[in-house]
């Protein structure tokens, strides 16, 4: 926002945006809720497979976008995280408890308290470029009938529809790191951590021979 509200305010819209078309295409999106929180989202979710499947038509979608910018001026990177663990959700306050919150329920359904928010928030900086990072706790816990992820990154352009093209995706992000580096005094962008973001961009999107 220091460099454009304006394009911050696109950037930011179009993340929800991608997020609330891949929610509505979920044939069975019970046990997920949105926590939508200015420059990104919390999604909890009862089960392993509807999270997945959010997660990878959203990325899907901000990809796309991405690719579909021709000025890196208007190009955007999002990534995420995931953790496992208890939550408490502000929908489940009654009057008993909170009468000012049970009279406020949009704020009160906004409210989402656990040690796992910490922890992705926590874990998103160690994400790649449109990738997303599993906490230990997601590594090593899931809910009865699921698996825990096996990997601190989550693949899931492997699982992608429409598939991704790594190859493709890799070049433009070359570009645009470089063009962040050309204009890091102007945006902002530590230039360290463009070089360390762009090594993860290829540890991420090259697979394994």
């Amino acid at each position: 926002m220091q460099r454009s509200v304006p394009i911050a305010a696109t950037f930011i819209f179009k993340l929800h945006c991608a997020v609330l078309e891949a929610y509505d295409e979920l044939e069975s999106p019970s046990g997920l809720r949105l926590y939508p929180v200015m420059d990104g989202v919390f999604i909890s979710s009862s089960r392993r497979g509807p999270l997945q499947t959010l997660l990878n038509q959203a990325l899907c979608r901000l990809v796309a976008e991405f690719l579909a910018q021709e000025k890196c001026y208007h190009q955007f990177i999002a990534r995420g995280a995931l953790a496992f663990g208890p939550v408490y959700h502000g929908c489940t306050v009654d009057r008993q408890t909170s009468r000012i919150l049970s009279s406020y329920t949009t704020t009160r359904d906004s409210i989402l308290v656990g040690l796992p928010v910490v922890q992705a928030l926590e874990g998103e900086g160690s994400a790649p470029p449109f990738g997303i990072a599993a906490h230990s706790s997601a590594r090593a816990f899931a809910p009865d009938g699921d698996d825990p992820f096996r990997f601190i990154w989550l693949d899931w352009f492997r699982a992608a529809d429409p598939p991704v093209d790594s190859d493709a995706l890799l070049a433009r992000l070359d570009d645009y790191f470089d063009w962040q580096q050309d204009h890091c005094n102007m945006t902002g962008y530590i230039p360290a951590r463009i070089e360390h973001h762009k090594k993860l961009a290829h540890e991420y999107f090259t697979p394994d021979e």
